[in-house]
């Protein structure tokens, strides 16, 4: 039996290798998050597993035949990531899981260094080190751009991703979503409604030649294809070093990222018990909690983080181009 675990994963790694919690670029970091997405696709061992091996090769094929899959690789490649142990794929009730992500603690420092003169607008965004919203009447304050999964639910089956593309978009000096989540087998399609020329890319992904996003949204939008699971950055090579996205492509398809309110929803999550995490990358801070989603209903979660500058490392350059991960 497989349970998803990815997030729980990611965040024991991540915290366990001792990061300065402002190193937002620091290659230990992000390999400790790419492999983390990775390491996270191993089964759990249970009951089930008897029977599954002769299960498995015939759930293989459709396996790959309903895998969303827009990479320029075969559809069993992406099955074999997503769904190693050709499990059946999830028929039952669903529900949702909404809530709002907030932070206490000190606010977000600046980030230095950082160069705002071709596009002024972009300090709004990555000035700080995260951001946040006014302080609500306990005194938290809602935090944008936590990557948020949902985990641990319907073991013994598969559910696939329905869409083959993510939309994003380059408004006022910043991508939009500033966190990216995705599935693998998912392609990124980016579309610059400034006036300004974007070339995004994504660092540790073959680019034989760099992409260009047409000012005003003139043209087909930029094409970006994950090659693996795991963490990226995208940033635009062109003129805006500071044009930075978190990207995370997992194994899964219940994640998001939290609005400017720390708001976030998800839906379609399978009825039963399951486990909603939150993550901030550039602090390092994770919360989860364990829930049980109700058959087309329901079910609210409010997780916190906490940010203290004490346990923050030296300031690192936010416009430095991520070391390559092996």
């Amino acid at each position: 039996m497989r349970t998803m675990r990815l997030f729980p994963a990611l965040f024991v790694t991540a915290v366990g290798v001792g990061v300065p919690l402002v190193a937002c670029r620091d290659s230990a970091q992000e390999a400790a998050d790419a492999a983390a997405v990775n390491a996270s696709a191993a089964p759990t061992a249970s009951a089930t597993d008897s029977s599954s091996a002769t299960a498995s090769a015939s759930a293989s094929a459709s396996a790959s035949a309903s895998v969303a899959n827009a990479l320029p690789i075969p559809a069993a490649s992406v099955a074999a990531a997503v769904n190693p142990r050709g499990f059946p794929t999830y028929d039952g009730p669903r529900g949702s899981v909404e809530g709002t992500i907030t932070i206490v603690g000190d606010r977000a420092p600046d980030v230095p260094d950082l160069d705002f003169t071709k596009c002024p607008a972009g300090a709004k965004t990555y000035g700080k080190l995260f951001r946040e919203g006014p302080p609500l009447p306990n005194g938290a304050r809602p935090l944008a751009d936590a990557v948020v999964a949902v985990t641990d639910y319907a073991p013994g089956f598969y559910v696939p991703e329905t869409k083959l593309a993510v939309p994003v978009t380059v408004d006022g000096c910043e991508f939009r979503p500033r966190t990216i989540t995705m599935t693998y087998g998912q392609r990124l399609e980016i579309v610059n409604n400034t006036k300004l020329v974007i070339g995004p890319a994504l660092d540790r992904a073959p680019t034989p030649a760099l992409l260009i996003a047409p000012p005003e949204a003139h043209g087909d939008p930029v094409k970006l294809y994950p090659p693996r699971p795991g963490y990226y950055t995208m940033s635009d090579r062109i003129d805006l070093p500071f044009l930075t996205a978190d990207v995370y492509v997992m194994l899964h398809p219940f994640h998001t990222a939290s609005a400017m309110d720390g708001h976030f929803r998800i839906d379609g999550v399978p009825a039963g018990k399951a486990k909603v995490s939150a993550r901030l990358r550039t602090i390092a801070r994770e919360a989860s909690k364990d829930v049980d989603v109700p058959a087309g209903g329901v079910v609210k979660v409010e997780l916190v983080l906490k940010y203290e500058k004490k346990d923050a490392g030296a300031p690192t350059d936010a416009s430095a181009r991520p070391k390559t991960i092996p």
